[in-house]
C-alpha cells in the first residue's frame, strides 16, 4: 500500500492514532531493517553523541575526632567545566560548527556487502568527525576545540559521624562536567584517618589500654581516663589483673545509623618496675614473705602443688 508504505517511512508507525514504535536503545525496528537489509525505512537527521562526565576522586584525611564525630570540610580539587569563551561548543564565537560531509552528521559510516540474503550492512565510527557528526573548523581559541576547560573548584563537604577509614563520600554531579549535554560525573571523597594517641577503633568502641602499678592492681583505685568526651574517672576493683576490662557505656564512636554511640572498653594491664629504690625493695621483701613462695590462682591449687601431687602418683 503506497499511502501505508509513505507514513511507515516518515513516522515510522503503520496505523491510527495510538501506534506507536517501541524504543530499544538501537533506534527502534527502522534501524533494524536498515542495518540488515540494506535499505532505508525513514531519514536520518544528524546524530548527537551526549557523553557523560568523568568521576573524580578526592583523598580527605580526618582527626580521629573528627571522623567520630563528623566535620565540615572545605576542599579544593581541579575539574572540566563547559568553556566560557564557545559554550562547549568548540568553536570560535561568532563561528559554527558544520555538518560532517563524510558521515553526514550521523557520526557513522555505513559500508554494505551483498548476500544470499540481502545487502548486510557494517557501522563503524566516523573516522573524519570521530561520532561528533560534526566538525569544527574554527577551534575556540581558549578551549582549542575541547569544548571544557580546567577549572579549581572549591566546595563544602559535610562528613557524616561514624565514618573510617576506606569510607567515601559521594557528591553528585560535581565531577567534570558531559559533552554534548551528557550528565556530570560524581565526586567521590575517600576518607582516611589519622592514628590517636590512645585510642583504637573497633566497629563503634573505643579500646583503651590502661597501666596499673602493684598496689593499684591489688588494693583498687579511682583513676581518670581519657574518653571523646573529656576526662572521666572509673573504678579499678581490688585484685584487678591483667586483662581485666572496664567498660564506659555510650562513650565510643557515633553510629553510622544516627542511633546512640558504642562503649569505651579500658583493658588494664599491670606494669612491673624495672627499677626501685632500697625503700621499695625492702617493702616487696616484707611483702614477699607474708604472701608466701607461689602464687595461688583464686579457686584452685598452685603449680607447684598440682606437680608434687602428680609425683605422689
Amino acid at each position: 500500500d503506497p499511502a501505508k508504505r509513505a507514513q511507515y517511512d516518515r513516522w515510522g508507525t503503520v496505523g491510527g492514532a495510538g501506534m506507536w514504535e517501541p524504543d530499544f536503545g538501537f533506534g527502534g525496528f527502522g534501524e533494524i531493517f536498515e542495518d540488515f537489509f540494506g535499505f532505508r525505512t525513514r531519514p536520518r537527521g544528524p546524530r548527537v553523541r551526549a557523553e557523560r562526565g568523568a568521576d573524580l576522586r578526592y583523598d580527605l584525611t580526618l582527626t580521629f575526632e573528627e571522623a567520630a564525630f563528623g566535620v565540615e570540610k572545605e576542599i579544593e580539587y581541579p575539574t572540566l567545566v563547559t568553556c566560557p569563551r564557545c559554550k562547549g561548543s568548540g568553536a570560535e564565537p561568532g563561528t559554527e560548527p558544520v555538518r560532517c560531509p563524510q558521515c553526514n552528521g550521523t557520526g557513522e559510516e555505513r559500508h554494505s556487502r551483498q548476500t544470499l540474503l540481502g545487502s548486510f550492512v557494517t557501522v563503524t565510527t566516523c573516522r573524519r568527525c570521530q561520532g561528533d557528526g560534526e566538525i569544527v573548523s574554527t577551534p575556540c581559541r581558549q578551549c582549542r576545540g575541547e569544548r571544557r576547560v580546567e577549572e579549581t573548584r572549591k566546595i563544602a563537604v559535610q562528613v557524616p559521624p561514624g565514618l573510617d577509614t576506606g569510607s567515601t563520600v559521594r557528591l553528585s554531579a560535581e565531577g567534570t562536567v558531559g559533552l554534548r549535554g551528557g550528565p556530570p560525573g560524581n565526586l567521590y571523597v575517600l576518607i582516611s584517618v589519622q592514628p590517636h594517641p590512645f585510642f583504637q577503633r573497633q566497629d563503634s568502641d573505643i579500646m583503651l589500654e590502661l597501666p596499673l602499678n602493684f598496689a593499684q592492681a591489688a588494693l583498687g583505685d579511682e583513676i581518670e581516663v581519657p574518653t571523646l568526651d573529656g576526662p572521666a574517672k572509673i573504678k579499678i576493683p581490688a585484685g584487678t589483673q591483667t586483662g581485666d576490662t572496664v567498660r564506659l557505656r555510650h562513650k565510643g564512636i557515633p553510629h553510622r545509623t544516627g542511633n546512640g554511640r558504642g562503649d569505651q572498653l579500658v583493658t588494664v594491664f599491670v606494669v612491673t618496675p624495672t627499677k626501685l629504690t632500697a625503700q621499695q625493695k625492702r617493702l616487696l621483701q616484707e611483702l614477699s614473705t607474708t604472701l608466701g613462695p607461689e602464687p595461688i590462682p583464686q579457686g584452685g591449687k598452685g603449680l607447684f602443688s598440682k606437680l608434687r601431687d602428680l609425683l605422689r602418683e
